[in-house]
C-alpha cells in the first residue's frame, strides 16, 4: 500500500494528474521538438521526487528556452520544487506570486493560488497576521479557492461528518479538477471511511480518467472487500482502459482469492492486452496457487501474448518445477518463439537444474536458433559445469556457426585461466573457424601450461595461417619454455612468414634467454 500524504504533501499527487490530463499529449504532438523534450526531461524529475535535480533542470529549461510555450509550467514547477527543498516560505509565496502576475492566462494559475492560500495560511500562524489579509483577498478571487482551502480543513478533520460533506461536495460539483482532489483525500484518509464511496465512483462515474483514479485508489488501499468490484469491471466493463486499470487495481491488492478469476481470464480472454494484464496481476500474489495457475496459463492460454507473459512470470519464480516447465516448453511447444524465450527465461535461473535442463536441450534440439539462445544461455550460468557443457557443444554440434558460438563462449565461462579444452577442441574440431576460434581464446590466457601442447600441434598443423596463430600465442605466454620451439621455427621452418611470426615472438617473450635466441638468429648465415 502507498504510504499517507500529509497535508503539505497532498498537492503532488494533485499536480501530477493535473499535468497528466493536460501535458502529456501536447508534448507528444510534437515529440522532435527541443523545448517540448527538455520539459519532459525536467517533469520526470519531479515525477521522480528529484528535487535538487529538477530545481537545476527547470532552470536550464527556462533560460535556454524563454520563448518556449512550455515556459509557464516551468515557471509553476520551479516554485513547487523549491518549497519541496525547504527555501522560506516567503520566497515561496512570492515565487507563486510573480508566476502568477506574469502568467495570468496559464492553466497553472488556479493550482499556485491554492498553494499560496496555504502558503500564507502558514506564515499567518506563524505571526504574520499581514498574510491574512492576502488569505482573504485570494479567497474572493475564485469560488475553486474556497473549495480547496474546505478540502484541506476537511481533510484535517477526518470525522464522518466530514467524510460525508465530502461525498456531496462530490456529488454536487461538475468540475472534474475537484473531483479528482476528492478521490485524491478519500485515499488519504483510509478505506472504512471512503472506500464504498470510491466503488461507487470506479462503477458509475461518467468520466472515464475519475473512474480510473478511483480504481487505482482502491488498489492502493488493498480493500478485500472490493475486490468483487473489481473483479467485475475487470470482467465485462466496455472500456478496454477501465478493465486494465481494474487489473492493475487487482494487482496491488495481492489477495489469493482472486487467483481462480486471473487464470480464468489469462486462459479464456480473446483480447491479448487484457490477458497479459491478469497474467501480470498474478505475478505479486503470495499465493501457493501462482505457480500451478501459471502452468496452466502457458498450456491453456488462447492468446500466444498471454503464454508467453506467463512464462516469463515463472521465470521469477524460485521453485524447481518452473525450471521443470520451462524445459518441457523448450523441447516440445509447438510455437518457436516461445520455446526460444523458455530458453532465455533458464539462463536467467542460475541452478544446477536449469544448467541441466540446458544440457538436455543442447543435446535434443535441433533448430539453430534455439541451439543458438541454449548456448548462450549456458553462457550466463559460468563455472565449470558449463564449461563442460559448451566443450561438448562445440565438439558434438554439426554446424559450423554454432559450434564456434559455443567455443566464444566457453572462454567467458572459465572460473580459471584453463586452455586443455580449448585445445582439446583444436585437435578435434573438423571446423577451421572453430579451431581458429579456440585458438584466440587460448591466446587471451597466455597460459605457459599450453605450450607442450602448441609445440606439438606445430608440428602437425598444415594451414599457414593457423600455425602462425598458434606462433602468435606462444609469443604471448611470455614464458622461456617457448623459446627453444620459437627458435627452431625461425632458423628452419620452410614458410617464410612462420620464421618472420617467430621472431616477433622471441621479441615479445623479452627475456635474456629470448635476446639469446634473437643474437643466434643475426648470426644465422
Amino acid at each position: 500500500m502507498k504510504r499517507k500524504i500529509s497535508r503539505i504533501r497532498l498537492m503532488i499527487p494533485i499536480f501530477l494528474v493535473s499535468i497528466c490530463f493536460l501535458s502529456p499529449g501536447v508534448i507528444a504532438a510534437n515529440p522532435q521538438e527541443k523545448d517540448a523534450k527538455a520539459y519532459k526531461q525536467a517533469y520526470n524529475l519531479i515525477l521522480e521526487q528529484k528535487w535538487e535535480e529538477a530545481e537545476i533542470a527547470l532552470a536550464e529549461f527556462i533560460s535556454k528556452h524563454p520563448r518556449s510555450a512550455w515556459v509557464d509550467d516551468a515557471r509553476f514547477w520551479q516554485c513547487y520544487v523549491i518549497e519541496k527543498l525547504d527555501y522560506e516560505l516567503e520566497e515561496v509565496y512570492r515565487c507563486y506570486q510573480d508566476f502568477i502576475r506574469s502568467f495570468p492566462e496559464s492553466k497553472w494559475v488556479d493550482d499556485a493560488k491554492a498553494n499560496i492560500i496555504r502558503i500564507a495560511r502558514r506564515l499567518a500562524e506563524r505571526g504574520m497576521p499581514e498574510y491574512e489579509t492576502i488569505i482573504k483577498s485570494l479567497e474572493k478571487d475564485s469560488e475553486l479557492e474556497i473549495k480547496l482551502a474546505a478540502l484541506h480543513a476537511l481533510e484535517d478533520m477526518g470525522d464522518l461528518h466530514a467524510v460525508e460533506t465530502l461525498f456531496k461536495l462530490y456529488d454536487s460539483t461538475p468540475d472534474s479538477r475537484l473531483r479528482n482532489r476528492i478521490i485524491n483525500i478519500l485515499e488519504d484518509i483510509g478505506c472504512d471511511l471512503s472506500c464504498a464511496k470510491l466503488r461507487e465512483i470506479a462503477l458509475k462515474d461518467k468520466n472515464p480518467r475519475l473512474r480510473i483514479k478511483a480504481l487505482n485508489s482502491i488498489g492502493d488501499l488493498a480493500d478485500s472487500e472490493s475486490a468483487e468490484v473489481l473483479m467485475k469491471i475487470a470482467r465485462t466493463d466496455p472500456d478496454l482502459r477501465i478493465r486494465k486499470a481494474a487489473f492493475n487495481a487487482l494487482e496491488e491488492m495481492n489477495h489469493p482469492d482472486i487467483v481462480p478469476f486471473l487464470t480464468e481470464t489469462a486462459i479464456t480472454e480473446k483480447d491479448a492486452s487484457i490477458a497479459k494484464a491478469a497474467v501480470h496481476a498474478l505475478e505479486d500474489i503470495d499465493s501457493e496457487e501462482a505457480l500451478p495457475a501459471l502452468k496452466k496459463i502457458m498450456k491453456e492460454a488462447k492468446s500466444m501474448e498471454a503464454r508467453k507473459a506467463a512464462l516469463l512470470e515463472i521465470d521469477d519464480i524460485e521453485d524447481p518445477e518452473a525450471v521443470s516447465m520451462l524445459k518441457e516448453v523448450a523441447l516440445h511447444d509447438s510455437d518457436l518463439k516461445l520455446r526460444r524465450d523458455a530458453i532465455n527465461a533458464l539462463g536467467d535461473i542460475e541452478t544446477k537444474e536449469s544448467l541441466e535442463a540446458l544440457r538436455d536441450i543442447l543435446h535434443d534440439a535441433k533448430e539453430a536458433v534455439l541451439i543458438k539462445a541454449a548456448i548462450n544461455a549456458v553462457e550466463d550460468h559460468e563455472g565449470m559445469v558449463a564449461a563442460e557443457i559448451l566443450y561438448e557443444t562445440a565438439i558434438t554440434v554439426e554446424e559450423e556457426a554454432l559450434a564456434k558460438a559455443a567455443v566464444d563462449a566457453l572462454e567467458d565461462v572459465f572460473e580459471e585461466d584453463d586452455p586443455r579444452m580449448l585445445l582439446d577442441i583444436y585437435k578435434k574440431s573438423k571446423f577451421s573457424s572453430v579451431r581458429k576460434a579456440a585458438l584466440n581464446a587460448i591466446e587471451d590466457m597466455a597460459e605457459a601450461a599450453s605450450i607442450p601442447a602448441l609445440g606439438q600441434i606445430l608440428k602437425e598443423e598444415k594451414d599457414p595461417e593457423l600455425r602462425r596463430m598458434i606462433v602468435r600465442v606462444l609469443g604471448e605466454t611470455e614464458s622461456d619454455d617457448a623459446v627453444p620451439i620459437l627458435l627452431k621455427l625461425a632458423l628452419e621452418d620452410k614458410d617464410y612468414k612462420v620464421r618472420a611470426e617467430a621472431v616477433s615472438a622471441l621479441a615479445d617473450i623479452d627475456s635474456p634467454k629470448s635476446r639469446a635466441a634473437l643474437v643466434e638468429i643475426l648470426k644465422k648465415k
